[in-house]
């Protein structure tokens, strides 16, 4: 175990907005309550004088972003979809309490070198409460990404599972391929430009089908959940030999019984 800890410095636009401090704590609060191996720990939040911060797990890792970077023509799949398994963990157990991260990026994932999955910074991005965000943008909090930002997101609606679903597709895709699937366009001007992602070599058909349904504009439109996402995108659709063959002795074993059982009627 490390005997570090990360300190997070919060942005100086906080400090003379008391509601907004007022609910970024509650934020926090909301976020130390996340325990999960994928996901990094907040142990706590305070003020020193002028300065607010936050105290966090230390991991000695690299962001995904950098990750994505250094393989510009995609990563291994069974590398990928290992990132892409653990990621989406993380998601379901924080969404489970209530919790979306609203500001998923490559540079919220951490990958040390046991690789080991760690995501950060759930909920800091933006306000769940409307009552406590009153007229500013629910995006202030963390400067929004637009490229990962559901439709959703970019017009101020309230968060939803599925907004983290839309930016765990569009990482997904960069991990697989190398690149963004609208080229960093944000999804209004991506819809607008009725832009489509390309289909990625070496995913078969129900994984490319999974994939195409979790990038979908609309949130109507997405798979409806992140648990499903990957039931559909990670199962191996390929039934090996063994399960093939104990299948085809099961059926006949069915006919059989079924058989013997009308004769027996016939007596």
């Amino acid at each position: 175990n490390s005997s570090f800890i990360a300190i997070k410095v919060i942005n100086d636009q906080y400090k003379n907005d008391p509601d907004l401090l007022k609910a970024l704590h509650n934020e926090a609060r909301k976020t130390q309550s996340l325990a999960h191996p994928n996901i990094i720990t907040v142990y706590d939040f305070d003020r020193d004088h002028d300065t607010v911060f936050m105290t966090m797990e230390f991991i000695d890792g690299v962001p995904l972003d950098h990750i994505i970077k250094s393989n510009p023509n995609g990563m291994p799949i069974k590398k990928a979809l290992h990132i892409v398994s653990k990621m989406g963990q993380a998601l379901i157990y924080a969404h489970s309490q209530h919790l979306v991260h609203s500001d998923f990026k490559p540079n919220n994932v951490l990958i040390n070198s046991s690789n080991q999955v760690k995501v950060f910074d759930f909920g800091i991005a933006r306000l769940t409460n409307k009552s406590i965000s009153r007229s500013f943008d629910p995006g202030v909090l963390a400067g929004l990404t637009p490229s990962y930002a559901s439709l959703e997101m970019l017009n101020g609606e309230t968060p939803d599972p599925r907004d983290d679903l839309y930016a765990l597709a569009c990482i997904t895709y960069e991990l697989l391929s190398g690149h963004h699937p609208f080229n960093k366009k944000s999804a209004d001007v991506a819809r607008k430009n009725n832009l489509k992602a390309n289909k990625i070599e070496g995913l078969n058909s129900n994984q490319w089908n999974a994939l195409k349904q979790a990038l979908a504009f609309n949130r109507s439109d997405r798979t409806e959940d992140i648990s499903l996402f990957l039931q559909q995108f990670l199962a191996d659709k390929k039934k090996p030999p063994y399960v093939l063959a104990a299948l085809f002795s099961l059926s006949i074993v069915i006919i059989i019984l079924a058989y013997s059982h009308f004769k027996t009627e016939d007596v």
